[in-house]
């Protein structure tokens, strides 16, 4: 199998994004909990974006915090 994205929209505020990975759960587990992995792959390449610095706490109740940088403008994301 290869990796694909489907999108899907359910309503006019609800998109659901469904990325399917040809790799071991546990790999795709520390790719979305571990900030240094998950920076190398958020961003698709090409895109006139960069992701600054991320922030994760991914315990039940944690947070995180993502900071964009588009053309010399941050922008934070919780």
């Amino acid at each position: 199998m290869k990796s694909r994205t489907t999108v899907e929209r359910k309503s006019e505020r609800e998109l659901v994004v469904t990325r399917t990975f040809d790799s071991p759960a546990r790999l795709v587990f520390e790719a979305w909990t571990r900030p240094e992995l998950f920076r190398q792959w958020w961003v698709p390449k090409g895109a006139p974006i960069t992701l600054k610095s991320c922030e994760m706490d991914v315990r039940v109740g944690g947070g995180y915090k993502l900071v964009f940088d588009y053309q010399g403008n941050e922008m934070p994301f919780f």
